[in-house]
């Protein structure tokens, strides 16, 4: 099983909770006004992973970075929903824990023909469309105020996980490019007074 995956960190603490391999879908139809990562938006972009790999890359980061759980942002998830709910039921399966972005709402991802068997992968969902407008700036790790958080076990339920303000990490990849990721707003920031034009932004 094939995944189309935009960009990914083995080790991140600015995509949730705790030490968390995080990893970006591409792909998104939604195309919210004013998203932080539109060019995420071709389904053609990114390159394609296999789930098998991924899988041996999440086994990589639990030895050496001693991550606790995984985090699938977008792009929209939904849009490859059955290899995304095969990498989550797999995080699951090795005791990670397991936070996924969407902008559908849970009763479009429950309406959906596999949303329920992907939600029993999931510890938390973040829901619903970014909105501009409406940024949240008490919460970390959540963009808009309308977006809910839903969870779906215990493990992540504590609000004094969610609260603050997030930050941003800057990492080299592997291509030799500037990883820069975390609360869009102060990532946009790092990236204009870097001025590098080897800096690849996500959020």
């Amino acid at each position: 099983m094939i995944l189309r995956v935009a960009h990914r960190v083995a080790c991140s603490e600015a995509e949730g909770p705790h030490r968390r391999f995080a990893l970006w879908v591409q792909g998104c139809t939604l195309a919210c006004p004013g998203c932080c990562n539109p060019e995420l938006f071709a389904a053609g972009g990114g390159s394609e992973v296999s789930i098998a790999a991924l899988v041996e890359e999440l086994d990589a980061a639990r030895r050496t970075h001693a991550i606790e759980g995984l985090t699938v942002l977008g792009g929209e998830p939904l849009e490859q929903l059955a290899a995304v709910t095969a990498l989550c039921a797999a995080a699951r399966q090795r005791g990670l824990g397991v936070l996924l972005f969407s902008g559908h709402t849970l009763a479009e991802i429950e309406s959906r023909v596999g949303g329920e068997v992907l939600l029993a992968g999931v510890d938390t969902l973040v829901d619903g469309r970014f909105m501009a407008d409406r940024r949240d700036t008490e919460r970390r790790f959540i963009g808009s105020t309308n977006q809910r958080l839903i969870h779906r076990s215990a493990r992540y339920a504590d609000p004094a996980l969610w609260r603050g303000v997030g930050g941003v990490e800057l990492q080299w990849t592997a291509d030799g490019r500037l990883s820069v990721h975390g609360e869009p707003g102060l990532a946009r920031r790092v990236v204009r007074a870097l001025g590098a034009p080897r800096v690849r932004e996500a959020s």
